[in-house]
């Protein structure tokens, strides 16, 4: 199945986990990085959501799932090996047209969970459209090998300097450019092995010779 790849802004959107197994425990410590309001439903809890829960952290509703429990979510998640549940889960999310998966039930699903590497600001997602995750995790694993923290100094780096090139250079083209040639430099090089003096000056001077440029045309 082809799907459209998209990023989340889940900051303050309440997400329903509903079951609370081995698969649903391992969704709540990206929810919660990424600042959504976690509530879980389930007569009883893998350790991890209750640990979560005794910390206030989210919320669990320890009981079976309600028709009408889905009110008020943006974004349900159900794995509770009850396939009868998980029909009243779908029809629910369906009719109130909010994003819902179904655990390993690809056709009681509108969004495929993908795969993710996290550098701070960097996110790498893979997705095989639930044909086997399996393979999505296998990949995670070596991109976590090529893209460690210095692309998320970088990214910290470059989000501070970007009203300075904004300021500094006038044209989008050579903004663009600019920001070109910095990535295609050994800039981040630089930051892994941890040069930070010659990462700036790299910046600064590459920084001039635009300015200088713009200031000729």
């Amino acid at each position: 199945m082809k799907t459209y790849p998209v990023n989340l802004v889940l900051e303050d959107q309440l997400v329903v986990l509903i079951g609370a197994g081995h698969e649903i425990a391992r969704k709540v410590p990206g929810l919660l990085e990424v600042g959504a309001r976690v509530r879980v439903i389930a007569p009883a809890a893998h350790k991890v959501v209750r640990r979560y829960a005794d910390d206030a952290k989210i919320e669990w509703l320890d009981r079976r799932y309600e028709p009408g429990d889905l009110t008020g979510a943006f974004m349900i998640i159900a794995a509770t090996g009850d396939q009868s549940v998980h029909d009243q889960v779908w029809a629910e999310a369906q009719a109130n047209g909010q994003l819902v998966n179904v655990m390993d039930v690809i056709p009681q699903c509108n969004f495929h969970a993908a795969s993710v590497v996290r550098q701070g600001q960097l996110t790498i997602a893979i997705g095989t459209g639930g044909a086997a995750p399996a393979l999505a995790a296998t990949l995670r694993r070596r991109f976590e090998k090529g893209f460690g923290p210095e692309y998320a100094e970088f990214l910290e780096y470059a989000q501070a300097l970007r009203p300075v090139v904004a300021e500094r250079i006038p044209t989008f083209q050579d903004r663009a450019e600019f920001w070109y040639k910095l990535i295609d430099s050994n800039a981040i090089t630089l930051l892994r092995n941890g040069d930070r003096a010659l990462f700036e000056a790299k910046v600064h001077l590459l920084l001039a010779v635009y300015e200088s440029e713009a200031v000729e045309a």
